[in-house]
């Protein structure tokens, strides 16, 4: 059974980039596995450079709430991350998320994954070029195979919902997992 893990960087619960991950999950066939985690709700410590991800068994030391997450990673056939765009960027908690995943340049365990982007922007998709490189750019560096990248125009709660260009963007995402991207 293939495992997509979806993680939300958005600190409201009931926001945008919910909205359109819940559009997702809603247009996912049975036959595949879903986790869902907010990364507001897991406490993520920032990466301190200490390395030791380097050496020996090459997972992080630090002892936080990415110790739940990493084996969700290791385990997933498909990671989508989504989150709302902060001044051109991922939220703060997203980005910290992003930042532990030093472990995996030198352990290759993502290696071969795919992986999708949810950016709902007040200025939609002009917004959103910033955090696009940064995903592609680390994704690249992990042989992590990049497959989509979804933008949408939303600044209040609910825009996206009128937002067709993304919700349709959203349903081939979903036909791409369904037909075992």
């Amino acid at each position: 059974m293939k495992k997509l893990f979806i993680l939300n960087g958005s600190p409201r619960k009931k926001g945008n980039t919910s909205i359109l991950i819940q559009y997702l999950t809603e247009n996912i066939n049975s036959n595949i596995e879903i986790e869902q985690l907010f990364l507001y709700d897991i406490n993520i410590l920032p990466c301190t450079d200490c390395r030791a991800c380097k050496k020996g068994n090459q997972e992080c030391v630090l002892n936080d709430g990415m110790k739940e997450i990493y084996p969700k990673l290791d385990d997933s056939d498909l990671i989508v991350i989504g989150t709302p765009i902060y001044w051109f960027g991922p939220t703060a908690t997203t980005k910290l998320f992003l930042d532990r995943f030093r472990p995996y340049f030198v352990n290759k365990k993502l290696s071969g994954k795919k992986a999708a982007l949810i950016l709902p922007a007040g200025s939609g998709a002009g917004d959103c070029g910033l955090t696009t490189e940064m995903f592609k750019r680390s994704f690249d560096a992990l042989g992590v195979e990049l497959i989509q990248t979804i933008t949408s125009e939303a600044y209040d709660a609910g825009d996206t919902n009128n937002d067709a260009k993304a919700l349709s963007e959203i349903k081939e995402l979903a036909m791409a997992i369904n037909s075992n991207v």
